[in-house]
């Protein structure tokens, strides 16, 4: 139990490093089209769900939970959702670089979580959920600082 609190407070520490660093942040749903930042902000709502579920999961050593919503995870990136090609081509028009690829890495850690789930491997869980959580906190001070105005600096 205390591997898994002074991870969870090294992961504290270097989110606190993050949020502190200087950013230009941007608010990048202020240009989606209200289709697409609807199929974001679902994104996002599922995304948090897991993560909670993941997080009791990993402390309670339910590996069949990790994999399972690691995987729910990984397979709800927004590109591979309900997008049409012009959805896309608007998505892509409309968010920086930077966001997408940012989605596209939370993605795959996600993916290697759920192979972790496979693995019973608790360690690398504990790990790859931090950097996911580290990739929320950097994406959403970057991107949509206003809407979280406690990651501001």
């Amino acid at each position: 139990m205390n591997s898994i609190r002074n991870s969870l407070l090294a992961a504290c520490l270097t989110l606190a490093t993050l949020v502190a660093a200087p950013a230009m942040a941007e608010d990048v749903t202020s240009e989606l089209n209200p289709k697409l930042r609807g199929l974001l902000q679902q994104e996002m709502v599922g995304i948090e769900a897991a993560m909670k579920e993941i997080y009791s999961a990993i402390i309670r050593g339910n590996h069949e939970v990790v994999k399972e919503k690691g995987q729910a995870i990984h397979d709800s990136f927004i590109l591979a959702q309900e997008l049409t090609d012009e959805d896309r081509q608007a998505l892509k028009a409309a968010v920086p670089r930077a966001f997408l690829k940012l989605d596209q890495k939370f993605h795959k850690q996600a993916g290697k979580l759920a192979n972790a789930g496979v693995e019973k491997n608790t360690r690398k869980q504990k790990q790859l959920f931090d950097r996911m959580t580290e990739s929320c906190v950097s994406c959403h001070s970057r991107f949509v600082d206003e809407r979280f105005s406690g990651l501001k600096e």
